[in-house]
């Protein structure tokens, strides 16, 4: 379970002192916004073990100086923490974990006195998840989990990794690694600044099925079946867009590209050709992400090899996009514009504070 880490000064003289709060860089919101946790007050265990996050301490009392403080496990074993560092804005600490356990993240004053603590768990997944990431783009997260990944040969499909022991969700990322498998090219990407989440891209060149053998921290959990096969299986195509319900000019919106074979199974790593209104557009991909504009109907086409579908949508501007694309990653894909531009915008935003 999450631990509250709301961590406070001891009340000497009778008046409590400020409000410390201790968190992680763990993002636990799919929201396309800023991954700016620094000052909340939760940690976002139980943890992966493996996992390498931040810790930050804050202050209400924007004239603490922190001068002297650390942050440390009292359990090094299950959580490892290096050199406190301190700038303007309060502590941070790199930390992993290491063992599974359970231990505490204390906060020491210059003086050595433990001002507060926040409760962590580490544990081992025995089970290895993956979403298809084109279901969380248009909100259907229920859809997204996959029992096999069927692909289509030489396509490219990307899915977000979560990790479960028995029902409960572990966080992190950083921690996958594949088995090799004759024919398929399995790459695990770390994305960050919108969306702090573990991936794996996987391409496979050879027709038949494969099954992918998937490790978290070097051990083990489980394999995925890789399903490979060729455009004439591709038997159908849909598209899946988002309600535009309540929408308002501006809005951004995503319609998903889909195809399935005679059994109704879902085919991924599949581009499409698109056209609105009859016109065609240069780019291939498996998503129009449009900008709402409310009574400009416009109808966009998916179009792969004869089969195709369309969708009536409000919009006089959008481009055609992939789910591969990931955002800001580590171990694949790229930085977007829109991606670096709420960068930019959160390095302004101003430091939240509680009082």
């Amino acid at each position: 379970m999450s631990a509250r880490a709301l961590l406070l000064f001891a009340c000497l003289t009778g008046a409590c002192g400020p409000t410390i709060t201790l968190t992680d860089d763990i993002d636990f919101t799919w929201d396309f916004g800023p991954t700016l946790t620094r000052f909340e007050d939760s940690l976002h265990g139980p943890y992966v073990r493996g996992t390498k996050m931040e810790l930050y301490v804050s202050s209400s009392d924007d004239k603490q100086s922190f001068t002297g403080w650390t942050i440390a496990s009292e359990d090094p074993s299950i959580i490892s923490i290096a050199a406190t560092t301190r700038d303007n804005l309060g502590l941070a600490a790199n930390a992993q974990a290491v063992g599974a356990g359970i231990t505490d993240i204390i906060v020491l004053d210059d003086r050595g006195k433990v001002v507060g603590r926040g409760h962590a768990e580490v544990g081992l997944p025995d089970r290895v998840e993956l979403d298809a990431h084109g279901y969380l783009i248009v909100e259907r997260p229920d859809e997204a989990p996959v029992e096999d990944a069927r692909i289509l040969e030489g396509g490219e499909a990307t899915y977000m990794v979560r990790y479960y022991r028995g029902k409960q969700e572990l966080h992190g990322n950083g921690v996958l690694t594949t088995g090799t498998v004759d024919g398929v090219i399995a790459t695990p990407r770390t994305s960050f600044l919108f969306e702090n989440r573990e991936w794996l891209s996987i391409t496979s060149t050879k027709q038949g099925a494969a099954s992918l053998p998937l490790l978290v921290d070097r051990t083990p959990v489980n394999a995925v079946q890789i399903v490979t096969v060729d455009p004439t299986a591709i038997d159908g195509v849909a598209l899946i867009s988002q309600s535009e319900q309540g929408a308002n000019d501006g809005d951004w919106f995503v319609a998903l590209a889909q195809s399935y074979d005679s059994d109704g199974r879902r085919i991924f790593g599949v581009d499409y050709s698109w056209d609105i209104d009859g016109k065609a557009l240069d780019t291939l991909g498996d998503l129009y992400r449009y900008e709402f504009k409310a009574g400009k109907w416009e109808m966009v086409t998916a179009k792969q090899g004869g089969h195709q579908d369309s969708l009536m949508i409000q919009s006089d501007a959008g481009y055609v996009d992939s789910t591969n694309h990931i955002g800001c990653a580590a171990g694949g894909g790229g930085a977007s514009p829109l991606l670096v531009l709420g960068a930019l915008l959160g390095v302004s935003l101003r430091r939240r504070r509680r009082r």
